[in-house]
């Protein structure tokens, strides 16, 4: 295989998996607020990803555990009266249905059964965002949302950890939230990419917290 179909490969795996490479765009910082408020991010916590019809190379491994896991922590933000957004991958287009179909078995397409929530997830909010990218903020209703809700916390659980929660953990933070990832609320297929990416969480201003420390905490 030459250098070239090699790479091009690659980065079609990265797009089919729902890991999207980021496009950057310019990131209004958040202001000051009178009443901030927390925000939960429930993240590609989908059919095809997690759930029990999920076709190879799905589901996710531990994705039992993990759906307790966010269950657990979706019940203790409720209860806190934090607000509770569900994100949603949805792979639209000539081009995104193309990748999912031929690498990936077409999952997360949208309109289709395995795009939804999956069933076992506890939804207690209508808040819910669809992304055709990896980053919860390349969809241009989520900001002004929490803006309009004055969120200036975020935290996070779901998929991939070590992509999709990743960079829109980090594309909060550019935006002047405090971000927090909950560790056994996430699970990743790259878990090599993942121990990096704690590592820089330790020098940055992104926390990454268990449930039974976000459970503990009341500030």
């Amino acid at each position: 295989m030459s250098t070239v179909i090699w790479i091009g490969t690659a980065a079609l795996v990265l797009v089919a998996a729902g890991m999207i490479v980021h496009r950057r765009r310019h990131a209004e910082r958040i202001g000051k607020y009178g009443s901030p408020q927390k925000a939960l991010l429930v993240i590609d916590l989908q059919e095809d990803f997690i759930g029990t019809t999920a076709k190879a190379p799905f589901p996710y491994k531990d994705s039992g555990r993990l759906v307790e896991v966010a269950n657990k922590v979706i019940a203790e933000a409720a209860q806190r009266k934090m607000l509770i957004v569900y994100i949603r991958q949805e792979f639209d287009g000539v081009c995104a249905k193309m990748v999912t179909r031929l690498l990936l078995g077409k999952v997360a397409v949208k309109g289709t059964p395995g795009a939804e929530i999956d069933k076992r997830i506890a939804i207690v909010s209508p808040h819910l965002f669809t992304k055709p990218e990896g980053n919860a903020f390349s969809n241009p209703k989520l900001e002004p949302f929490l803006e309009e809700h004055e969120v200036d916390e975020l935290y996070l659980v779901g998929l991939d950890a070590a992509f999709c929660v990743d960079i829109t953990a980090n594309a909060g933070l550019e935006r002047g939230y405090k971000v927090a990832i909950i560790t056994d609320g996430v699970v990743t297929r790259f878990e090599e990419k993942w121990q990096a990416r704690l590592k820089k969480y330790e020098q940055s201003s992104i926390r990454a917290i268990t449930s039974q420390e976000f459970m503990g905490s009341t500030s």
